[in-house]
């Protein structure tokens, strides 16, 4: 749960939009995911890591035709559920404390939305790209008839949606920086 139902079910098709307004869909998606997190803690799993929804406004599949820009409503649209899904986080860790459960919520956010803004800090010279299938349309069909750009360590984005592997390495770092008192 979380970019692609925003993204693409909530964004790119319009039937949610005819079900839901944005507050009530993100409320229906963190329900569905605390629902599944519960359940694992259920059967037995007690140090959880749930990873918020990046900055998926400034993915390139989702920036806006012709000025590249982000998506701002997108990327509101991951804050708030990244804002409530943390609430939920807090409010399981207090009550499930009993079973020696511990629940962490790991801000993908604005880990990313750092490397995309201070890309130079970084070593990162394209952040509207990706390294392979970035295109007028951003669609991943295209990628086998474009070839990968020649420096992948360049990108932040390996395709329209995901990051190279350098672009991970550096996030999940700062993550787990930031919240490894949680998992142990």
């Amino acid at each position: 749960m979380g970019a692609n139902d925003i993204a693409n079910n909530y964004f790119s098709i319009p039937l949610r939009r005819h079900q839901y307004d944005l507050p009530s869909y993100v409320n229906f998606l963190i329900s569905s995911a605390v629902n599944f997190t519960m359940k694992l803690n259920d059967i037995g799993a007690n140090r959880i890591g749930f990873f918020g929804i990046p900055p998926i406004g400034c993915c390139p599949s989702q920036r806006k035709h012709g000025s590249r820009e982000c998506d701002t409503l997108q990327n509101q649209a991951a804050e708030l559920f990244n804002s409530g899904i943390e609430k939920e986080i807090e409010r399981l860790n207090a009550e499930r404390n009993v079973h020696d459960s511990r629940f962490a919520y790991l801000d993908i956010y604005y880990n990313l939305l750092e490397l995309i803004q201070q890309h130079d800090f970084y070593g990162f010279k394209e952040v509207t790209e990706g390294c392979c299938g970035s295109n007028v349309l951003n669609a991943a069909i295209f990628i086998q008839y474009h070839p990968a750009c020649p420096n992948a360590y360049d990108y932040i984005f390996w395709d329209s949606f995901h990051c190279t592997e350098k672009a991970y390495n550096i996030v999940v770092d700062e993550i787990f920086q930031q919240n490894l008192h949680y998992l142990m």
